[in-house]
């Protein structure tokens, strides 16, 4: 196989399945592909993510606190492979706007500073979400999460993020 864009057979060799049935696929708009010069092409990613789709377990609900939008996409970017549905805010505030009654399964939230996420988790508490918390900081500001310990168990992700990191944390709390 090249390692660019798969043609039909390539895509039903990496997918496991005959030319055929990805033809099926195809017809009924159900697998990501482009049709390039008359013949469909598959990008390995999309695949990955449409297999990823199609599994039985559980993709949770996340949401992102990150003032900064560069890192509230990125992490968005990270756990798409994973989540179901992600919702992306600037502040705790516009999250419980946001949210209303739906609670997500966890929530990342970055910081700069340890008031700024006792302030965060105060205003999600009180706005009655209790989901699990995962805490972006560089290795250098660690110490901002032990304001954040009062609130309850938080998991500790240190940037720059990796994507990986972020894949294994959402596989974590799905089994």
């Amino acid at each position: 196989m090249n390692q660019g864009l798969l043609n039909i057979r390539e895509a039903a060799k990496y997918l496991g399945i005959s030319h055929h049935t990805l033809y099926k696929l195809l017809e009924r708009r159900e697998v990501p592909a482009a049709k390039i010069g008359g013949s469909w092409r598959f990008s390995r990613a999309a695949l990955d993510d449409f297999v990823t789709s199609q599994s039985l377990v559980p993709r949770p609900r996340v949401l992102v606190i990150d003032p900064a939008k560069t890192g509230r996409d990125q992490l968005a970017d990270f756990a798409a492979a994973r989540a179901g549905r992600i919702d992306t805010v600037n502040s705790a505030e516009e999250a419980i706007r946001t949210l209303g009654r739906d609670r997500p399964d966890l929530i990342f939230i970055a910081a700069d500073s340890a008031e700024s996420i006792s302030d965060a988790l105060n205003q999600l508490r009180e706005g009655g979400i209790d989901s699990r918390v995962v805490l972006l900081v560089s290795p250098s500001d660690a110490r901002l999460a032990s304001g954040a310990l009062e609130h309850g168990p938080v998991i500790l992700l240190p940037t720059p993020l990796e994507r990986d990191d972020v894949i294994s944390i959402l596989t974590l709390i799905t089994h």
